[in-house]
């Protein structure tokens, strides 16, 4: 079944942190922890060049945060610039989606994993993307081009079933990244162990 994106789900466009930011003398200010690229990037196995950068926070006004411009693990977040998704893990619940990305919350019978391992990889997707940003000189991906991403869907059971399967490669990958890491840590400590016993 042929689809586009805006037909099976809400996108909302992060906030202007500018027009929604207070002090933290304000009565009306709450503290939040914004979205970045770090931890999109971990959550997608991606390496990211600072990755000892620290969580941002920021002071903004409590009325202006609506409950679509926050994080949680029910939503596809899509990074414009990367043209990439990913659904964010319970620990980064609560976040202020910035203007860079796009909060998606599906509304029909669609399961998060496919649509997200469906955005991500498909060759169609990649294709309309392709398309969308052809001309520009930044290459980012806008929120109009998003709504109109076709997609063909198939039936609930088999969604869940490539879904599953999309998040297990994840998982491997990030168990096969850790393992390398730490068996060039050991080998690291190995070498200056012997290096400290010729002395």
């Amino acid at each position: 079944m042929k689809v586009k994106l805006q037909e099976i789900a809400t996108l909302t466009q992060g906030a202007y942190i500018s027009r929604v930011e207070t002090s933290e003398n304000d009565e009306e200010s709450i503290q939040l922890d914004l979205l970045t690229l770090k931890e999109f990037n971990e959550t997608l196995g991606t390496s990211y060049r600072m990755t000892h950068e620290k969580a941002q926070t920021v002071y903004v006004i409590k009325y202006k945060i609506t409950k679509n411009l926050l994080t949680s693990d029910c939503k596809l977040i899509v990074h414009l610039l990367t043209q990439k998704a990913a659904t964010l893990p319970k620990k980064y619940a609560g976040r202020i989606i910035p203007t860079n990305f796009v909060a998606v919350e599906l509304t029909k019978n669609t399961d998060l994993a496919f649509i997200e391992w469906y955005f991500n990889e498909h060759p169609s997707i990649r294709k309309q993307i392709d398309l969308g940003k052809q001309g520009t000189v930044i290459s980012s991906l806008s929120i109009a081009n998003l709504r109109e991403l076709e997609m063909d869907l198939p039936p609930l059971e088999v969604q869940k079933k490539i879904g599953r399967i999309a998040l297990l490669k994840r998982k491997k990958s990030h168990l096969v990244t850790e393992r390398k890491s730490l068996e060039e840590l050991l080998i690291h400590h190995q070498l200056l162990k012997i290096l400290e016993e010729t002395k």
